[in-house]
């Protein structure tokens, strides 16, 4: 199989008219598309185009919802929910980063805690964000694993993992 370069608008293109054929609503396509145009610009290939098949796999399987609308709910002053419902997590995170941000600055410390989603993506994109904010981040998951078949290897994605990020 021969390599075809993309440039960074046709890997967003191209993400996005893919997830919206198999069951995205236009803002989850672009949010998902941003995802993986960034994992693609910054070098991290496992977290670009690499993860568009898994992403169309759970959306045509019904186990990820393309066209959910996760709800926040603030639990107290320093604890923001967000109900998922079956979204992958960059969208849920896309409604509650905001949230969270707003928290921390107003109360010191907050806790964004997420639940009914699905993490098959990179956690730096969040931490970074809040990182940008003036804010200290830490972000894990302790989301099930995922068997990704890949020619005649399986591999583990998508463990109890963690990442952290805080500006200079």
């Amino acid at each position: 199989m021969a390599n075809v370069p993309l440039t960074l608008d046709e890997i967003y293109d191209l993400a996005k008219k893919t997830l919206v054929a198999n069951g995205c609503d236009d803002e989850t396509a672009s949010i998902l598309a941003d995802l993986i145009r960034n994992a693609e610009r910054d070098g991290s290939v496992s977290h670009g185009l690499f993860r568009l098949p898994a992403y169309v796999s759970g959306l045509k399987s019904g186990k990820i919802n393309g066209k959910g609308k996760p709800e926040v709910k603030k639990i107290s002053p320093s604890v923001i929910k967000v109900l998922g419902n079956n979204c992958l997590a960059p969208v849920v995170l896309s409604k509650g980063l905001p949230e969270l941000s707003k928290a921390a600055k107003e109360n010191g410390v907050a806790v964004l805690a997420i639940n009914n989603s699905h993490h098959m993506a990179a956690m730096w994109p969040e931490t970074e964000k809040l990182a940008e904010d003036g804010l200290v981040a830490f972000a894990c998951t302790s989301y099930n694993s995922s068997l990704i078949k890949r020619s005649s290897r399986i591999i583990k994605s998508c463990q109890r993992k963690w990442c952290s990020c805080f500006s200079n």
